[in-house]
């Protein structure tokens, strides 16, 4: 036993080599919760309800002074933003490709499938009306059905970010900084594609960090969170 846990220990201090070839996961459609207690994460237990109407008047309002004032290439970025869901979208920040790095990224959709299964009853439960449908006259990024459900508080979006962002800070917190400022970035794509308020990300960034701070300290994932931080020990 002892020399399978110096083989083990050995392959993480070569960065996650063991995880060579490994299928990079995608999030399950609809994601499950398989970690938490569902009981513990209720929506009216752990997110407040969304602002009443003068607030998200203010909201709408803002919403249309910055759409009005951001850059075509913003509008542009927020909009493949909204398009992409995987951890590839923290490459940069880290400064790794996140597809060669297998065991983080894999935990990664771990965590944002368990943070946005949290959020999507949420998003049932307050049935909180999109800027666009409360106010027709929102400029979107993308074409919107009409009959679309009332989905917008919290945000899945921020919850992907957030959850995944969060995760990356703790595992390579000499990166922190970048990987947070791009957290942020990619929420605030959503208020520039007219299809969230602010209010609808502030909640999903609360959750997000709750969720993925369980999740890195559970047990049932200790090694999983072992090989990623292996695999990042190199990152600078």
């Amino acid at each position: 036993m002892r020399r399978l846990r110096l083989a083990f220990l050995g392959l993480l201090a070569m960065g996650g080599a063991a995880y060579a070839g490994t299928p990079l996961r995608e999030m399950a459609d609809p994601p499950q919760i398989h970690y938490l207690n569902p009981a513990d994460v209720a929506p009216r237990l752990i997110f407040a309800p969304p602002p009443g109407e003068a607030m998200t008047r203010q909201e709408l309002d803002f919403l249309h002074r910055l759409i009005a004032a951001t850059p075509a290439d913003r509008i542009a970025r927020a909009r493949a933003d909204g398009e992409d869901e995987t951890p590839a979208i923290y490459s940069a920040a880290l400064g790794r490709d996140l597809r060669q790095l297998p065991a983080t990224w894999n935990l990664l959709v771990t965590i944002e499938e368990e943070a946005n299964a949290v959020i999507g009853p949420g998003k049932d439960e307050f049935a909180r009306p999109r800027p666009y449908q409360t106010d027709p006259t929102m400029q979107t990024c993308n074409a919107v059905k009409p009959g679309k459900s009332k989905r917008s508080y919290p945000s899945g979006h921020a919850s992907v970010g957030y959850s995944m962002g969060w995760a990356l800070a703790r595992l390579a917190p000499q990166r922190a900084e970048a990987v947070l400022a791009r957290a942020d970035d990619y929420a605030m794509g959503r208020w520039f594609c007219g299809v969230h308020y602010p209010s609808d990300t502030s909640a999903s960034r609360g959750v997000a960090m709750v969720v993925v701070e369980r999740l890195l300290n559970d047990p049932r994932l200790a090694e999983q969170v072992a090989a990623a931080r292996g695999e990042l020990a190199g990152v600078r």
